[in-house]
């Protein structure tokens, strides 16, 4: 019988007909190999943290997505785990070590994926420089970190990197492919080396499999045996598959299945590699990375130099595993399957005038133009290859692709023109090439036309052809892409960009030529600093050490919840979801799903026996009970109505679209709260501030609103609950930051004692606040499935399922009348605040921000109201920094619009305004200035402003005053081994990646005198600590370290006077004589709310921006954050906090958008293809955190203050930066910098440029 046959880790494996078509590489890797180091969150190539690396008997290895790669198509193949290239076993890699070491892993769920991203980028090329190395890690997402450590730790391993650092040679890092241990290049021929290793049986001809889903695979090995196959299976439902990357690209519903007949062609030889005669002719199967060596390689040759220009441009497409995988036909497909996709591919051939070749059934061949291929009949018919054109000096190329961030997106617009220009630049012959527009606008003919035989760099001729450009274009709405305004206004301005591209320097004005930079492109490496002081005399407290799991978690040792084993009889569950943002459920009926294969049951809250509820109503920050599903009254688009079980997720998640709900009642939902704040049945007062004066010297009257949106968490592991039967009732393993409420609720929801519940946890892959109450809901999920079938049941939300069901940040907008006195100084200020909850007012995060309503400044002349909002979206909830973030926003972007308004510097604005009591302000302020060289930078950023057009750029800084509001109840428990004198410690904190486990071990070896190896952490339960308050508000830490203190000067007042009868022992022979003198070595650590003070954390940041007028994209040039941490326990985990909680809100303000369905309600940016949070290339060009010196005097916790959610109320000094940025380009326009206008939302590329107000007329050559 024929299998597909592979190895991993250098075992041999065989699959066939028994699984299905929708497994993928990733699931055989866990589910099957149970190698669950390999991770995974989008499930569409997007997040990096499933990335392996492959290698084909033939070849280099290379990284390839393995949630996309079907096992079907890994004949062949040698892949690569995380666990093969380093563990504790066998030693750790060089990589895995230097990743730990600088810091660079925090919650560690994505780090076994940014490893084997590096790992295969240096198994596949050598003397890589930095800035190659940062180009090249576009695949990975990390949500914690911010990305500079992990950059620090790969750059070393450049040839170009500072040789202060001792890194292992590049040999040391390639792993030998046939031993399996590091490479010693004994081998004389290094390709006889891969070549001959493999001795996998490779198959030719077809090859048939009838997979376990009804689905029939093929394996064919030439052309014409995939019209053998289609012969005689027919071509109702097939596809071809060569990398899948059809799959996400832009990404299909995973839970729809393939078609019926699915057929492997990435073993045809013939559809690869490449020829050239008059033309250059590339195969249609030839992989994007490929396709890049072949432009890099022919591009040496007369005629194709213009090649460079598209190698350029093919590096923005994707990211390194998708180019790896996906082939030129496979992308043009996608085109022509959906002509809104804008493929660069596509516009990049169209614009050069390339060919297709195009094969029928019958043999016969047509060679076809980029448009009429998007008009043909492709049934039966496939893609050979494509004719690249020669195309001599004549010939002018530029090309572009604007994107919402500097990598891994599809573009907003991209466009082509190619020029072919006489000696005295008279246009000869033209192309001009858009996508993004609109389906039927590709070519801008009536521009070509006008331009033919005009000479191209005049100004009236440039006018006049945007006349024409601008009748012609067609721009239609396609949400949730961007405006049609914005992409209008893209296209001619990218027009325009593409002729300054071309435009000889002597015919272009010094003002107009940065016009024709690409910003992002021009991105130079990035750098950082972080400025600190640290005491050796107190180590390890005050000692910068990595996490003291970051190792394990680089190696993919570190056990999260879904790498728990699958138990015997183990079910899936997924939840349907509402289709309507408003109404009433009239019938469920699960009738279809119970029908299908390998599903269980459907459950809904008739199914609860007890409280339908995931929410403590009786907690002080709560409420109301929260429905776990739907009993009636749809509050919000994809509220959960109820789950299905099954056999596999596979199968659940597929078998959710089978429910039938029917709706009455449905309304027009109510989705942002600038309107609904005009509502008062949407409006509850929370709290009300008056004012104890109000000044007399009014000068100014300003009055205004502010709206920001929300945020979408995107942990990169999902929410994720696991429940088994016990004897005694249940053990819930969760993702939970909140254990005890979940407890609770699942003892509330089943009716089953709480001492009967059980939950477990051992860390969390990232949560930033999703994790707090909204993981409760999917663990009563879980119970309920596990008491009812006595089966265990595991539920691991859909990325799409975490985004549409559950809350976000809070959206918010405030409205304000201030009266100012000539210098700014408030007189008086009326101010309200709206803060979006969604559909109910529950969590108590408004209050939060009540405490920070005033920032810094002086209050006395402030009335404020803080005002409750319902809009009909999902109950928004905790994310990092939950009310404080908004208030701190607003009242600083109010700063800026005094500022403006009254002409005065806005740093003198703020420290007028100061509240006296906050004067730490004005010293960290002079400190800021000074260190970033402010003054110097003010002046150069003014001259580069009154230099450049097309360019500008903002330099700005804001202040902070941040108070933690929550403080609970926490235990610790002690146990000391009496036998070798080792710590073990179980606390109430949740290990989240603030690095909680290691500062307690830093405290307790500090206090002890022991090595920090003595020390470890066990995992949080409710059976060892129960009752125990959420981890979150960045204070849960401070909690453990004061309870951990109490548990170690409990123990040492046990141990004192045997210690002093011994003489000063070793701490192993104190330990042993306790025991035996009866000292019992376990000791408990209890915090309550008296045991934390308050006080307050001051910061101050300075941002340097510069954004492209033309196309709205912004870079960020330099960050200096001074922030105050008090006397760290761990500076170098606190700036990582400070850095990862500042580049999350960069995200915030520039990148991540909201988009919702206007009449449904539904969130239409539900996915990493169309909701951008930053990448590693987003980053300040140069990043430096500077840790206070001024010591905070609380002893019990060690002097130190609560670091990782301050920062990104700071980040809001992006977008005023880049306002000033945009300020200077409308001033170009003859808007006066004194006329405010709004952005609400982040400063995307498409508020930016639409905000500049820029006029078509202004574009000139000279």
């Amino acid at each position: 019988m024929d299998r597909v046959n592979f190895k991993i880790n250098g075992m041999e494996y065989s699959v066939g007909s028994e699984v299905t078509s929708s497994t993928m590489l990733l699931d055989y890797i866990r589910d099957c190999l149970e190698l669950n180091g390999t991770k995974y969150m989008c499930r569409q190539a997007s997040c990096g943290a499933c990335v392996v690396t492959a290698r084909r008997p033939t070849g280099l290895p290379y990284a390839v997505n393995s949630c996309i790669l079907p096992i079907m198509a890994c004949h062949g193949l040698e892949i690569t785990t995380i666990e093969e290239v380093g563990n504790r076993n066998k030693g750790y890699h060089p990589l895995q070590t230097t990743l730990a070491e600088n810091n660079g892993s925090q919650c560690g769920y994505c780090s076994p994926g940014w490893v084997m991203s590096m790992y295969s980028l240096l198994q596949s090329k050598r003397d890589l420089t930095m800035l190659e190395i940062e180009q090249s890690l576009a695949s990975n997402i990390c949500r914690c970190t911010g990305y500079r450590p992990i950059l620090e730790a790969f750059k070393k391993f450049a040839k170009d990197a500072p040789k202060t650092i001792e890194i292992p040679d590049i040999e040391d890092l390639k792993i030998c492919s046939r031993s399996n241990k590091s490479c010693k290049q004994e081998c004389e021929d290094e390709d006889w080396c891969i070549v001959s290793k493999s001795d996998l049986n490779i198959n030719s001809g077809i090859v048939k499999f009838n997979l376990k889903d009804g689905r029939t695979w093929y394996r064919v090995s030439k052309v014409a045996d995939i019209f053998s196959v289609l012969k005689t299976e027919g071509y109702d439902s097939y596809r071809l598959i060569c990398g899948n990357s059809a799959k996400v690209v832009p990404p299909e519903d995973e839970t729809i299945p393939y078609e019926r007949v699915l057929i492997d062609i990435s073993e045809i030889q013939e559809l690869t590699g490449y020829i050239t005669d008059q033309n250059l002719i590339i195969g249609s199967g030839t992989t994007l990375s490929s396709l890049l060596e072949i432009l890099q390689k022919v591009s040496e040759q007369e005629y194709f130099d213009y090649l460079k220009v598209l190698y350029d441009h093919i590096l923005l497409v994707a990211h390194i595993p998708v180019r790896n995988v996906g082939s030129i036909a496979g992308n043009l497909m996608i085109k022509y399957k959906n002509n809104e996709f804008t493929s660069d591919l596509f516009l990049l051939f169209e614009t050069i005038g390339a060919q297709l070749t195009i094969m029928s059934s019958d043999g016969r061949c047509q060679i076809v133009k980029m448009d009429q291929f998007l008009k043909l009949d492709m049934k039966a018919k496939v893609i050979v290859n494509v004719m690249l054109p020669p195309l001599n000096k004549q010939y002018k190329l530029a090309t572009f692709k604007v994107m919402p961030r500097s990598q891994n997106a599809h573009a907003i617009v991209n466009a082509g023109f190619l020029y072919k220009l006489s000696p005295d630049n008279i246009v000869l012959q033209s192309r001009i090439a858009f996508s993004g527009l609109s389906p039927q606008f590709i070519r801008a003919s009536a521009t070509e036309c006008f331009l033919l035989g005009k000479y191209l760099f005049r100004n009236d001729t440039l006018q006049a052809a945007i006349k024409v450009l601008r009748t012609e274009m067609v721009v239609t709405e396609n949400p949730p892409e961007p405006s049609v305004d914005y992409r209008r206004q893209l296209a001619l301005g990218l027009f325009y960009k593409g002729l300054l591209n071309l435009c000889p320097d002597s015919l272009l004005h010094p003002r107009i030529k940065s016009g024709a930079i690409k910003l992002r492109e021009s991105r130079p490496v990035s750098d950082g600093r972080q400025i600190f002081t640290t005491n050796p005399v107190v180590w390890p407290i005050n000692q910068p050490i990595p996490k003291i799991e970051g190792l394990i978690q680089c190696a993919g040792e570190a056990m999260y919840t879904d790498d728990i084993p699958t138990f015997p009889k183990e079910v899936h569950a997924a939840f349907v979801l509402s289709t309507v943002g408003k109404g009433r459920i009239a019938s469920i009926d699960p009738s279809a799903a119970l029908n299908s294969p390998g599903v269980i049951a459907f459950y809904s809250y008739k199914d609860i026996p007890g409280l339908n509820s995931f929410t403590p109503e009786d907690d002080p920050e709560y409420r109301m009970n929260e429905e776990v599903f739907c009993s009636g009254q749809v509050k919000y688009f994809s509220q959960p109505l109820g789950l299905v079980v099954a056999d596999t997720q596979d199968t659940a998640n597929k078998a959710v679209n089978l429910v039938k709900v029917k709706y009455t009642n449905v309304e027009k939902p109510v989705l942002e709260v600038k309107f609904a704040k005009k509502d008062p049945k949407r409006n509850i007062l929370y709290q009300e501030i008056k004012a104890k004066t109000r000044g007399q010297d009014v000068s100014r009257v300003i009055k205004g609103e502010t709206t920001i949106k929300g945020q979408t968490h995107l942990s990169i592991e999902t929410l994720v609950s696991v429940t088994k039967p016990t004897e005694e009732g249940l053990a819930v393993y969760a993702t939970a930051q909140w254990p005890s409420a979940t407890q609770v609720m699942v003892s509330r929801a089943l009716k089953i004692d709480q001492s009967r519940i059980d939950v477990h946890i051992r860390r969390i892959g990232g949560s930033y606040g999703i994790k707090i109450s909204r993981s409760i809901q999917t663990s009563v999920a879980s119970s309920l499935v596990a008491m009812k079938l006595n089966r265990p049941c595991r539920i691991i939300h859909r990325m799409e399922t975490n985004t549409k069901a559950m809350g976000k940040r809070f959206p918010c907008s405030t409205d304000f009348e201030v009266g100012v006195n000539k210098s700014g100084i408030f007189q008086y200020i009326n101010y309200s605040l709206y803060e979006d909850n969604g559909y109910a007012v529950n969590e108590n995060l408004t209050g939060f921000g009540v405490n920070v309503y005033n920032n810094c400044y002086n209050a006395t002349t402030w009335n404020y109201k803080a005002i409750n909002t319902i809009t009909d979206t999902a109950k928004n909830t905790w994310f990092r920094s939950p009310g404080t973030l908004e208030n701190i926003a607003m009242v600083e972007l109010m700063m800026e619009r005094i500022s403006y308004e009254l002409s005065v510097d806005p740093i003198q604005l703020r420290l007028a305004n100061l509240d006296p009591q906050y004067n730490d302000l004005t010293e960290m302020c002079q400190t800021i200035v000074s260190s970033s060289d402010y003054a110097t930078r003010r002046t150069a950023v003014n001259k580069f402003n009154a230099e450049n057009r097309w360019k500008k750029r903002g330099l700005r800084l804001v202040f902070l005053r941040w108070t933690h509001v929550y403080s609970r109840y926490f235990d610790v428990n002690f146990a000391v081994y009496q036998a070798d004198g080792t710590v073990a410690i179980s606390h109430g904190g949740v290990e989240i990646g603030q690095g909680i486990n290691t500062k307690a071990t830093q405290v307790a070896a500090y206090m002890l005198n022991i090595p920090i190896e003595k020390v470890i952490i066990k995992e949080n339960n409710t059976i060892t600590s129960p009752n125990s308050a959420v981890t979150g508000g960045s204070l849960t830490t401070q909690n453990i370290i004061i309870a951990v203190k109490k548990c170690c000067e409990n123990l040492l007042e046990r141990l004192e006077p045997i210690r002093k009868a011994m003489n000063n022992p070793t701490w192993e022979v104190l330990v042993k004589k306790s025991y035996e003198m009866s000292v019992d070595l376990q000791v408990h650590g209890f915090v309550g709310i008296e045991d934390v003070q308050n006080y307050n954390i001051y910061g101050v940041t300075v941002a340097e921006v510069e954004i492209d007028v033309l196309t709205g994209e912004s870079e960020v040039l330099r960050v200096d954050i001074l922030q105050d941490v008090g006397h760290s326990v761990n500076p170098e985990l606190d700036v990582g906090q400070v850095e990862g909680a500042f580049v999350m809100g960069l995200g915030y303000w520039t990148s991540e958008n909201l988009v919702y369905n206007p009449n449904t309600g539904e969130l239409l940016t539900d996915r990493t293809w169309n909701y951008y949070v930053p990448l590693a290339r987003d980053i300040p060009q140069d990043f430096r955190v500077y840790l206070r010196k001024k010591p905070y005097l609380n002893k019990a916790t060690f002097g130190s203050k609560a670091c990782g959610e301050p920062p990104i109320c700071m980040s809001v000094v992006i977008p005023i930066a880049v306002r000033e940025a945009i300020v200077a380009a409308r001033q170009e326009c003859g808007i006066p910098s004194t006329k405010w206008f709004n952005i609400d939302g982040p400063y995307s590329t498409e508020q930016i440029c639409l905000a500049c107000e820029t006029n078509t007329d202004d574009f000139k050559f000279n």
